[in-house]
Order: structure tokens, then C-alpha cells, then sequence
């Protein structure tokens, strides 16, 4: 649980681990049950009785596995072979790769931590919501009161700090990882972004 923390708190001495011990196996299961257990309480939350449903808590671990399981699939080979086309160097594998999207997957658990916390709190009725469930803590921000286009809002929303933390986190482990400049890993990094939020466009 000390790397868990500290990919939050100094992730540079997380990833230099990674080289020689890509892990992923508990980011993925802190990242999982974070998410079940979030799932689980909005359901409670909306019931108003906190039952715990095995099934309900099954299905849902099942269903967020296999998601998260094809996404960061994904998203690493994109990652990885986009920065082998940058001259990454030899010791730079997949499995590292895949490794440090898992670990950072956790920092949007902690964003969807913070979005729970603010959708409860009420600081917004929830008929402002722009995108259901979904505080506004990007660019979206400039969008309430207005009428604005699901794919504007989307794309804004996806402008927030946890999405850039994300994704800075993503070009710093790149380019100590894979050997190649910063400016180099932050295109590889960016370019996933933009890739990301266009497919969630056409959503």
C-alpha cells in the first residue's frame, strides 16, 4: 500500500521502480474496488439503504475488471508504440508500460472520489449538471448557466486537473522509462488524450 500512496505523493521514485519491476497487479485491484465501492454506495445513496447486494457487488467488480482491463490494453499500446517510433530505448517494454497506466489509474480514482464528494454536497442542484453525475471541475465550468452542445461540454469537462495530472504523470514515467525527451513524451502523452476524447466524442 506504500506504492499506492506513493504514486500520488512522488511518483518519480514509483516509477523508477517500474524499470526493473513493472507490478500492476495491486494498483489494479485498488483501482477496481475504489470503484465498486463507489458504485455501491451511489446505489445506497439513491435507495436510501445501505444493503449490500453480493451479486450487485460481483457484477460490478466483473464489469469495471474487464473495462479498465481493455482500456489501459489499449491505451499502453498506443503508448508503447508510439514512443518505440520516438526511439524509445531497448529496455522499454509493454509490460512497463502497462504497469505505470495501471499505477496511475489511481489518480483518477482519487478524481472520481472527489466528484462523488461534490456531487453529494449539493453545491450544484442537480438539474445544472451538464453531464449526468458529473461535477464540473474542468473548462465545463465557464458552461453553467448556458446552453452549450453535449460534445462542447464533454470536451471541456475533459480539461481538469485530474486529467492533466493524469496524463503529466503519464509523459514524466515515458521519458524516464523509455529514455526520450520530455518535450517527445509529452506528445506521446498528449496525443493519447486527444485520441481519447475524440473517441468519447463519437460516443
Amino acid at each position: 500500500m506504500k506504492t499506492v500512496r506513493t504514486v500520488l505523493s512522488a511518483p518519480s521514485e514509483v516509477i523508477r521502480r517500474m524499470e526493473s519491476r513493472p507490478t500492476w497487479r495491486l494498483a489494479f485491484l485498488v483501482v477496481v474496488i475504489g470503484n465498486v465501492f463507489l458504485t455501491w454506495l451511489k446505489s445506497c445513496l439513491r435507495g436510501s439503504s445501505f444493503v449490500i447486494d453480493l451479486s450487485v457487488i460481483v457484477g460490478s467488480f466483473i464489469s469495471i475488471s474487464v473495462i479498465l482491463l481493455v482500456l489501459w490494453s489499449m491505451l499502453s499500446l498506443f503508448l508503447y508504440f508510439f514512443s518505440i517510433l520516438l526511439n524509445a530505448q531497448k529496455g522499454f517494454t509493454y509490460r512497463i508500460v502497462f504497469s505505470l497506466v495501471s499505477h496511475c489509474g489511481l489518480i483518477f480514482l482519487v478524481g472520481e472520489c472527489v466528484n462523488f464528494i461534490l456531487v453529494r454536497l449539493g453545491l450544484l442542484k442537480s438539474t445544472s449538471l451538464m453531464l449526468p453525475n458529473r461535477f464540473p471541475v474542468g473548462l465545463d465550468l465557464l458552461l453553467i448557466g448556458k446552453s452549450p452542445s453535449l460534445s462542447l461540454v464533454a470536451l471541456l469537462h475533459s480539461i481538469n486537473p485530474f486529467t492533466i495530472w493524469y496524463f503529466a504523470t503519464i509523459a514524466v514515467g515515458i521519458s524516464m522509462l523509455g529514455g526520450i525527451g520530455k518535450k517527445r513524451a509529452g506528445m506521446v502523452a498528449g496525443s493519447a488524450w486527444a485520441i481519447g476524447v475524440a473517441f468519447a466524442l463519437l460516443l
